[in-house]
């Protein structure tokens, strides 16, 4: 049994000061004598991380010759994300088939599951995705790949020919469509949402946006209710007037932070580091090298409220996946300690601290 002490807990009811107690997997309601007890005095107690959008950690990639789902999720795990969906860029359906059939993980974060970016998406919007693997939307193609094993989101251009059946197919069968990679408009957005579709992907990035007479995937991203619309904070991907301005749009409920984290994802060359972004040879971006305590920090910085910027990073993404994070008695000990500076300190992942 663990006590965690002298912390601020952010709790289903807002901020407590009351230990937080772990016995084995679980959190508890009290803690009985002989519990060890860790100091976390000054720190924030948060659920751990949820990253709905993740393709690498640590140098390693989830997908492709070089992948290695294990050492993702180890590497995410120290970083504060308790759970996370393994995401795939396009590629050739077997090369999807196999990440889809991996096995999950028995040690770091948790894998939930698959979230396909691609390979249904716009040529003309496809940002680093590679052109040569997008395709043309297939109901039947889908499929093989949704029962092939746990694909939890798929990420769509709502506009292909066939999209608004695709849309329809996956939903029925319990799969989130996320639209993105999209040059369609405010109208084929809405009509895909209106077909089933529950998000957007990385949100202002690779899709139309927002004018005074076409509204474009954006505008329905701020206005269509019930989405989950992602957003990847890290400042150069969206600037913060804009992350500022979706999260007044859709509050912390409707809005999730991922970090598209590509580190690793590419030999050296096709991929180059700037900052905490990874850009194409070219300057086109092509992703992150975030992770979501930096989010967080970022989020804090730009005027949004602690709780509502750990809620868009642990709360929020769990719920669209029909899970409950909320730090209460009787749920799985997820956790993340947060320092003074909003930097990871202790994660535990089903009681076990990482």
């Amino acid at each position: 049994m663990l006590a965690l002490r002298g912390g601020r807990v952010l709790t289903a009811g807002g901020w407590s000061s009351a230990d937080l107690v772990v016995d084995g997997s679980s959190i508890i309601a009290t803690a009985t004598s002989g519990a060890e007890v860790l100091d976390i005095s000054g720190c924030v107690v948060a659920p751990g991380f949820v990253d709905l959008h993740v393709h690498a950690a640590a140098g390693t990639p989830v997908q492709g010759e070089r992948a290695d789902l294990a050492a993702v999720a180890v590497a995410l795990a120290r970083g504060g994300v308790t759970s996370f969906l393994a995401t795939a860029v396009s590629a050739p359906l077997d090369e999807l088939r196999s990440l889809v059939r991996t096995p999950a993980p028995t040690a770091g974060a948790r894998c939930l599951g698959v979230h396909l970016e691609g390979p249904w998406l716009s040529s003309s919007s496809a940002g680093a995705q590679p052109v040569q693997h997008l395709r043309p939307a297939d109901v039947s193609e889908a499929l093989s790949l949704v029962t092939a094993g746990p694909v939890r989101v798929v990420t769509v251009a709502p506009e292909l020919p066939g999209a608004l059946d695709l849309v329809r197919a996956l939903t029925s069968r319990g799969v989130r469509v996320s639209l993105g990679h999209s040059a369609g408009s405010y109208a084929d957005a809405v009509a895909a949402v209106r077909a089933g579709a529950g998000g957007v992907t990385h949100c202002f990035n690779a899709m139309t946006t927002l004018t005074g007479r076409e509204p474009g995937l954006v505008g329905a991203a701020l206005t269509e209710p019930g989405l989950l619309v992602e957003v990847i904070a890290d400042g150069v991907h969206v600037h913060p007037a804009s992350v500022r301005a979706l999260h007044a749009a859709r509050g912390p409920a409707g809005v999730a932070f991922v970090s598209d984290c590509v580190d690793g994802c590419a030999p050296a060359g096709v991929l180059v580091r700037d900052g905490d972004v990874l850009r194409l040879p070219d300057g086109t971006l092509a992703g992150s090298a975030l992770g979501l305590a930096e989010a967080v920090r970022n989020a804090v910085g730009w005027g949004i409220s602690l709780e509502d910027a750990l809620t868009m990073a642990s709360l929020t993404p769990a719920r669209s996946l029909g899970l409950d994070v909320s730090l209460v008695p009787g749920r799985r000990a997820d956790v993340v300690v947060l320092d003074e500076d909003l930097r990871v300190r202790h994660v535990l992942v089903a009681g076990v601290l990482q």
